[in-house]
């Protein structure tokens, strides 16, 4: 799920395809004899949850698919996703979609890899919307139980030779900075609008040491966890998903994720962290909190995640820099 590059306000198109009269269930008609797709019940109930959905007609042109069963699969901020006849992956970005989708062609990692259109792109359009179709994969979301799994593929994916990769290098990113600023007094976080003031300025602050700060680049994900990764039967990653943000980067910037789970000197241990930029932590965990805050106040939904997300993460901003630099004596495991 991407946290920030924010404002994502979904405009909705109108719906235009009426609904069938089946019980429980909606059919998007087709305009021209093709077959229509048939949405399943709870999971793309209404042609307005659906703005986003290329049509029958769409997949065929693009991909030569002919779909004929949806069904709605979690998105994010920024996407909508489908699940067409079990066995493609639709994905319709809200904006502007991703730069890098080209780099997952080269990855030896376990990454869907986007179908090519009829005319060899990456990437289709529905409307006003761009979307790209992936081979579906089954597997169950990724839990904090397969901590050592999630270690281990993470770093399998650092030791990638990045200078085979054609892919960006991140850059410091300020954009929650600037959206936090800008509504302070937002009626979720107006009564702690000093707290959420100190904790932007420290954000702020830590970005321009950490610009100082030479630090190897890696290929990182930057989201690696949860519903990004998919578990096979044998308790081995089967599928890395959402590449969206991906970029040459400090490995800081996705190890910071141990300290969301309960076993963070073993995780630590498992990926064979040693000697971790104190600054690159500090920005990460606190670009990350930032983020998720500022996500939810522009788009202003999950309001619960405001605190859990937000003022909770900041709030264990010691704790956590104290557990990700504590002088445990790693050892670098074999990989």
């Amino acid at each position: 799920m991407r946290d920030v590059r924010l404002v994502l306000q979904v405009v909705a198109r109108s719906a235009t395809r009426p609904p069938s009269t089946t019980k429980g269930r909606e059919t998007v008609k087709s305009q021209s004899g093709l077959p229509s797709i048939e949405l399943m019940p709870g999971r793309c109930g209404s042609s307005r949850e659906c703005a986003h959905l290329p049509s029958s007609e769409d997949l065929l042109d693009a991909y030569g698919i002919e779909a004929h069963r949806l069904r709605r699969h979690a998105g994010g901020f920024e996407s909508e996703c489908w699940i067409a006849d079990d066995r493609w992956f639709v994905k319709a970005w809200r904006h502007a979609p991703p730069e890098n989708l080209a780099l997952l062609e080269r990855l030896d990692l376990p990454v869907p890899v986007p179908l090519r259109t009829r005319d060899g792109a990456l990437l289709a359009t529905a409307g006003e919307h761009s979307y790209a179709v992936y081979p579906y994969v089954r597997g169950r979301a990724a839990t904090w139980a397969d901590w050592a799994e999630i270690a281990r593929v993470m770093r399998r994916m650092h030791d990638v030779d990045v200078e085979c990769l054609d892919a960006p290098h991140a850059a410091m990113d300020r954009s929650g900075i600037e959206l936090l600023r800008g509504r302070l007094d937002h009626p979720w976080i107006r009564d702690r609008r000093d707290e959420v003031t100190r904790t932007v300025d420290r954000l702020e602050a830590v970005i321009e040491r950490a610009s100082t700060v030479a630090n190897p680049g890696v290929l990182c994900h930057t989201d690696l966890i949860g519903d990004n990764l998919l578990i096979g039967h044998d308790g081995r990653v089967v599928a890395m998903l959402d590449w969206d943000h991906a970029a040459i980067a400090p490995r800081e910037h996705d190890v910071w994720i141990a300290t969301e789970g309960p076993v963070a000197a073993g995780f630590l241990r498992a990926y064979g962290a040693v000697d971790l930029d104190p600054t690159h932590l500090e920005y990460a965990l606190l670009r990350r909190a930032v983020g998720d805050l500022a996500a939810r106040i522009a788009e202003e939904v999950d309001r619960p995640g405001v605190d859990t997300w937000g003022f909770h993460r900041w709030r264990r901003l010691e704790h956590n820099l104290d557990l990700l630099t504590r002088p445990t004596k790693l050892t670098p495991q074999s990989h």
